[in-house]
């Protein structure tokens, strides 16, 4: 009995929540329901692929949670011409799935990068570490972001500048992280991420390109997932070169010759009398 009063208190309070968000939703958005209830859900989704999956890949969870605030600005900026409350809709939205994919409710832990320590053998260790979960989150969070640049291409700025900045933002992602510099250098790199955001809005403001500082950090974001090494289908821990060198080689030379000064006959000194 204390058991089940225990649980209780912790899945009724995650459902009282999604019920008053969902309620405030209805209310907030009685007049435009169905086009605001397709970014309602948009924003659940992406608080569900947050929190229960992507935490598994660092690099993936820190791009997602960056793109926290660029998105919802993006939803800002085109709710005028969708003629729905976007932000707030998907800022809703994000708060029920986050209610919704917590461990009192789903009553799941969610994924870690870290496996746990067992004692099996060490097939069973690669499949648990293997990079096809990790490759498959990073190609949902990639998509999405993707998703996001093109979205504003095509709906806010149809041009070919705009077209030029997400292609090139994708590549200068991806280099940065598939040939990285020294770790200073390229996280002062990241810094330019911003830096450019701002000055690519001020320059769409006086084009009449509003989507310039949109596409180019939705495509840096994306190139950074893109620039990984988990793509090629390596497991995790695998060496790569300079680190797969041929230490093994070295240790058997090593022994083989300790073990030729081992067979060397020892000299016996005979005292003659």
């Amino acid at each position: 009995m204390k058991k089940n009063s225990s649980q209780g208190p912790a899945w009724i309070f995650p459902v009282g929540m999604i019920v008053v968000v969902v309620a405030v939703f209805a209310w907030m958005a009685r007049s435009v329901l169905p086009g605001a209830s397709m970014v309602f859900v948009l924003g659940a989704l992406y608080t569900a692929l947050l929190f229960r999956q992507v935490p598994q890949a660092s690099r993936a969870s820190m791009v997602m949670i960056l793109a926290l605030p660029l998105t919802f600005y993006s939803w800002l900026s085109v709710e005028d011409n969708l003629g729905i409350p976007a932000a707030a809709s998907w800022g809703l939205g994000f708060i029920a799935g986050a209610t919704g994919s917590g461990y009192p409710w789903s009553r799941k832990k969610p994924r870690t990068t870290a496996p746990k320590k067992t004692k099996s053998n060490a097939k069973d260790v690669k499949e648990a570490v293997g990079s096809r979960r990790l490759l498959l989150t990073n190609a949902a969070c990639v998509t999405v972001l993707i998703a996001g640049g093109l979205s504003h291409l095509a709906f806010q700025s149809p041009t070919a500048a705009v077209a030029a900045v997400l292609a090139g933002a994708l590549i200068c992602g991806w280099a940065l992280f598939r040939f990285p510099p020294s770790a200073p250098a390229r996280n002062a790199l990241v810094l330019v991420i911003p830096v450019e955001f701002f000055l690519l809005a001020f320059l769409g403001g006086n084009t009449s390109q509003p989507a310039l500082p949109f596409v180019w950090t939705y495509g840096a974001l994306a190139g950074i997932l893109l620039g990984g090494h988990y793509w090629n289908g390596l497991p995790q821990g695998t060496p790569r070169p300079p680190f797969s060198s041929d230490i093994k080689r070295r240790r058997k030379r090593k022994t083989v010759r300790r073990s030729r000064d081992k067979q060397k006959p020892e000299v016996v000194s005979a005292d003659h009398h």
